[in-house]
């Protein structure tokens, strides 16, 4: 007979929150904590509950709200994350991360010149900031401008040498500018670092199909395919 799973740690902090709201459901600190661990078991509805919780408590709270808008943008409601980002800049202007959040979602929606605003904010505010060189990066390589997506690639590289996804996303830049050769060089790191990107071998494919390396890029295209792409 198998025993019964033990409670994670994030769900014993669960437990523990909720025995202290039922002792004091005033306790806006107890209500933040249990979101933070409801998002982090991917329980997003939950955890915006008690982000709203919280907020009713302390309205003046950015946090809350940032947090907030990262799960709702878990469950793609992008309208809602861009809602809650606004209320978090408008509380903590300086705040970086709400900028780099916000553009994610404006990009999602297909609104890239206000996600690159966004990203431009976010770097303003911390040059160090890989993600938000990558973003950037993304929303240029999708409106076709290439380079400067490879200079935010860089530069993110730069910061954070172990980020696969900037090595994948400068592959396809430099697919785009029709320099094969390097887009495998990126992309090869990538799968170095994330053995199990399926995007990277399906990328890879493709260059090595461009350059007539069939042999290769059938390979490619079965590894991508045994890892749950749909590439065809």
């Amino acid at each position: 007979m198998a025993s019964a799973r033990r409670p994670s740690g994030h769900q014993n902090a669960i437990n523990d929150y909720t025995k202290a709201i039922q002792l004091d459901p005033d306790d806006a600190l107890a209500y933040q904590n249990r979101a933070v661990a409801y998002a982090r078991l991917g329980e997003h509805q939950n955890a915006i509950n008690d982000y709203t919780k919280r907020i009713q408590f302390r309205p003046d709270d950015a946090l809350a709200y940032q947090n907030r808008a990262a799960s709702y943008a878990e469950l793609g409601e992008h309208q809602n994350t861009i809602a809650n980002s606004d209320k978090a800049i408008q509380l903590d202007p300086d705040n970086a991360s709400a900028y780099n959040n916000r553009g994610i979602s404006y990009s999602i929606l297909g609104q890239y010149n206000l996600a690159i605003t966004d990203y431009d904010k976010a770097i303003q505010l911390d040059p160090d900031n890989a993600s938000a060189h990558n973003n950037r990066g993304i929303s240029y390589s999708i409106l076709g401008q290439y380079d400067l997506a490879i200079t935010d690639y860089d530069k993110a590289i730069q910061l954070d040498p172990s980020y696969a996804l900037s090595y994948l996303n400068r592959g396809v830049s430099y697919n785009g500018l029709g320099f094969d050769h390097r887009a495998i060089d990126d992309y090869t790191m990538a799968i170095q670092l994330d053995p199990d990107n399926a995007s990277a071998y399906q990328s890879r494919a493709i260059a090595y199909r461009n350059l007539g390396q069939y042999a290769s890029a059938n390979a490619d295209k079965a590894k991508a395919c045994s890892l749950g792409s749909q590439y065809s």
